[in-house]
């Protein structure tokens, strides 16, 4: 049987990849067989990439909860829109988690104009600016102008901001960030121009979905056991990263959450913020 992904290419069907997805996020071997028995007897020839995915996650969230909130971890992200604040915030967060301090937002001057970095990260003498480009669709891509853009920008920022007496001798790096893929002719020019580069998938030894899984910072529309409603109000009260119920459960009972709701949500959160490494 094939399946139809979201750019429409048309590939077979690889049971094998949803058994490394499901292991990945520490679902227990039998969980991991039911899935793939009910799986298979509810899919059919050329079905998409979506509707499998919506299979598998329904089937993993009524036996093993706890995993079904990692195995949600693309989806979640796009779920953090429509305003693309709440990415730029994980992002943030991510570098917070290697040690980094890292602000979102800031007016940095660059050679010709200002310009608003949407993360700039600080460690010692190595400073980061990154772009973030985030979707809220499956399909959509980073490509080639997108990476020319955020070059462009950096390189202001290099001859205007890292010039100035104050900021002389520093390591300066430009990155574009994205919740999606970038196209091939991104990745070529990005590392061409010593831009840094982050995707769902890329780079393949830290991309996206591994620094969140190796840290523990999973956004908060992972939940399985909030609504989509809720999850929208924690978001708005600028809740982005499960952790950050751990230590501030009282948010939960300003949207109206009971407090057995509440432990459940807790402890949901606890169980998503668990690490993985690509070899779980």
């Amino acid at each position: 049987m094939n399946v139809i992904k979201a750019n429409g290419d048309e590939v077979t069907f690889d049971e094998e990849k949803i058994r490394r997805s499901l292991r990945r996020v520490k679902a227990d071997p039998d969980v991991v067989d039911i899935v793939i028995e009910r799986v298979t007897e509810k899919m059919y020839d050329r079905i998409t990439t979506s509707d499998l995915y919506s299979i598998v996650f329904a089937e993993l969230k009524g036996l093993q909860r706890r995993s079904a909130g990692k195995y949600n971890l693309k989806r979640a992200i796009m779920q953090l829109g429509p305003t693309g604040y709440p990415f730029e915030k994980l992002i943030a967060a991510l570098f917070g988690a290697d040690g980094y301090t890292a602000s979102t937002g800031q007016i940095v001057k660059g050679r010709c104009v200002g310009h608003e970095v949407d993360v700039v990260a600080a460690k010692g003498d190595l400073l980061y600016h990154a772009e973030c480009k985030f979707h809220s669709f499956l399909g959509r891509v980073c490509d080639i102008k997108h990476a020319l853009y955020a070059h462009a920008r950096f390189v202001d920022i290099e001859k205007g901001f890292a010039s100035e007496a104050p900021h002389k001798g520093r390591i300066y790096k430009g990155m574009l960030a994205t919740n999606t893929r970038m196209t091939s002719d991104a990745i070529t020019y990005g590392t061409c121009a010593g831009l840094g580069l982050l995707s769902w998938d890329y780079p393949q030894e830290k991309s996206l979905r591994g620094w969140i899984d190796s840290a523990g910072l999973h956004p908060v529309t992972s939940l399985t056991t909030l609504s989509v409603k809720l999850k929208r109000q924690l978001l708005e009260r600028g809740i982005v990263l499960c952790r950050e119920l751990k230590g501030s459960p009282g948010i939960l009972a300003e949207i109206g959450l009971s407090k057995q709701n509440i432990d459940d949500v807790i402890d949901e959160a606890y169980a998503i913020c668990e690490t993985v490494t690509a070899e779980d």
